[in-house]
């Protein structure tokens, strides 16, 4: 069913605004007439605008910020219209077996979360959130630590080159927009030190919310490509660049490991050079982040001009210190 709405709906786009007979569409999909009719009603009741005139045939006039399944399934993603979480899912089917380079995307999240098990907001229509599974094989786990770095590289450069928007990199896994965060990336492990049993990358990216979309706390801090640009964006054609470009930036990273990647990252970031707080189990540290070294850690030097090497923790936003 999904296969010929998506046929249907793929004649129609080629067509902007003129009308395609049913004719047309019944050879295309190698269906009746009336089957044509039904399934042109179903996608009305997905929130698809379709005219149909007498021996014209159908128009599409308008369609609904939705992800298109379709499209999605044809580069071999799994779509779910809703989930817990995607990196929940991608928990579930790799202990239950399922192969590496599986990708799991879905309308809405009811319970996504970000870093400390901290709500992210994830309503319907309007942001992409999806997980990668992969199960990297004769890599360690000690060297996938960059991992976070290494996609909000390749993120960012997408979204630069897409939208020519400023977005910048904020260690170790956010990507702001005029000083506000437009993306998470949180990454899951299970393995032994010599070898990885499977590794979850989600991430969440705002795209077309309005102030209204995120909850009152975060109006001031996040934000989306909607906001800062002014246009809203096709998440569908969005999330495939997205992917196109992370699974060859993946590819390299476990060839090749951070090296690559490395002045991408400095290129973009927003972090180095300025005053900084981190967060960590051992308390905070306080100082001026100065470097990355080669496997992604934070070097920073305190007011005492004492140099650290941060591998984990979490990065107040300099403004706030």
């Amino acid at each position: 069913m999904v296969n010929i709405r998506h046929n249907i709906l793929k004649v129609l786009r080629q067509s902007p605004g003129l009308f395609v007979s049913g004719g047309e569409l019944s050879r295309f999909t190698r269906i009746s007439r009336a089957a044509v009719w039904k399934h042109v009603t179903a996608l009305r009741r997905e929130g698809y605008c379709i005219e149909a005139r007498s021996r014209c045939g159908y128009r599409l006039m308008e369609e609904p910020d939705r992800l298109r399944p379709g499209d999605l399934e044809t580069k071999g993603v799994v779509y779910h219209p809703v989930l817990d979480s995607t990196n929940l899912e991608a928990r579930r089917l790799a202990e239950a077996g399922a192969a590496g380079d599986l990708v799991i995307i879905t309308e809405e999240q009811r319970r996504g979360k970000g870093r400390r098990e901290r709500l992210w907001a994830s309503p319907p229509g309007v942001g992409l959130w999806f997980s990668l599974l992969l199960r990297p094989r004769e890599f360690a786990s000690w060297h996938v630590s960059p991992v976070t770095l290494v996609v909000a590289a390749s993120i960012c450069r997408t979204l630069r080159e897409i939208t020519s928007l400023p977005a910048a990199v904020k260690w170790p896994n956010d990507l702001l927009l005029g000083g506000r965060k437009i993306c998470g990336i949180l990454t899951e492990l299970k393995g032994e030190p010599d070898h990885i049993d499977y590794l979850i990358i989600g991430i969440g990216l705002n795209v077309n919310h309005v102030p209204a979309d995120f909850p009152s706390s975060l109006r001031e801090t996040a934000t989306s490509l909607y906001r800062e640009s002014g246009r809203r964006w096709d998440r569908t054609d969005l999330f495939l660049s997205l992917l196109e470009n992370l699974k060859t930036d993946l590819e390299c990273f476990f060839r090749e490991g951070f090296a690559p990647f490395r002045p991408v990252w400095k290129e973009y970031t927003c972090t180095l050079g300025k005053r900084v707080k981190v967060a960590w189990p051992g308390g905070l540290l306080e100082g001026t982040a100065l470097e990355v070294d080669g496997v992604g850690a934070l070097l920073l030097e305190d007011d005492q001009g004492t140099r650290h090497r941060v591998t984990f923790g979490e990065l107040d936003d300099p403004a706030n210190i």
